[in-house]
């Protein structure tokens, strides 16, 4: 190769160079300011406001929660108003097989009605008192939920780090809102569903 030949190869190089780091700067979130995260496996919906959805699957409250944030969340992916993240914390004892499970299922068919469907025959199993994993997947298999396993390494680190150093969160059902720089937290079924009533 001449000489010239070189010059438009290394100037070529430099504009690829160049292009690779300004997509990779814009392409990588910054999740302290609650930017949405769509590479993220339990993360629905392009609008500009972030929600962080909390819960156990042995929780109670967040049992009665469950289905009565569908409706409201639906519209408001609809409308392209949030991006919802549902971040299920082991808190009870057998709560991580039922993380594991939901992150499965998403790993097969990721939409907004299947996460919801998943959800709702996890909290079923939870109220059943569905432990063992054998037993839990058939319960799945019977209701028409399909898993893939994978590993879920750098979801759980995700959701470790929104969980304990980004919201310090401590009880569930808590939601985080964010809203342009302005970040709040709610706690509880009726207090979450009054925050996203409020943001139609």
């Amino acid at each position: 190769m001449n000489e010239k030949g070189r010059r438009v190869l290394l100037s070529r190089m430099a504009i690829i160079s160049i292009f690779l780091t300004i997509f990779c700067l814009v392409s990588i979130p910054d999740h302290s300011t609650g930017e949405v995260n769509n590479s993220l496996l339990t993360t629905f919906g392009e609008g500009k406001i972030t929600v962080r959805l909390y819960a156990d699957y042995f929780c109670g409250p967040c049992s009665y929660l469950e289905p009565r944030l569908e409706g409201i969340v639906e519209r408001l992916v609809k409308k392209n108003l949030i991006n919802i993240t549902f971040i299920d914390v082991p808190f009870s004892k057998h709560s991580s097989l039922y993380v594991r499970n939901f992150l499965y299922a998403l790993n097969e068919k990721k939409t907004l009605e299947y996460a919801f469907k998943t959800r709702t025959i996890l909290f079923n199993a939870a109220r059943e008192k569905i432990t063992e994993p054998s037993n839990l997947e058939a319960y799945l298999s019977k209701n028409g939920i399909k898993i893939k396993p994978f590993d879920p390494k750098h979801v759980y680190e995700t959701f470790e780090r929104y969980l304990n150093k980004e919201d310090n969160i401590n009880a569930t059902p808590s939601c985080v809102i964010f809203r342009g720089d302005k970040k709040e937290t709610y706690k509880g079924a009726s207090d979450i569903i009054k925050a996203l009533e409020s943001l139609e």
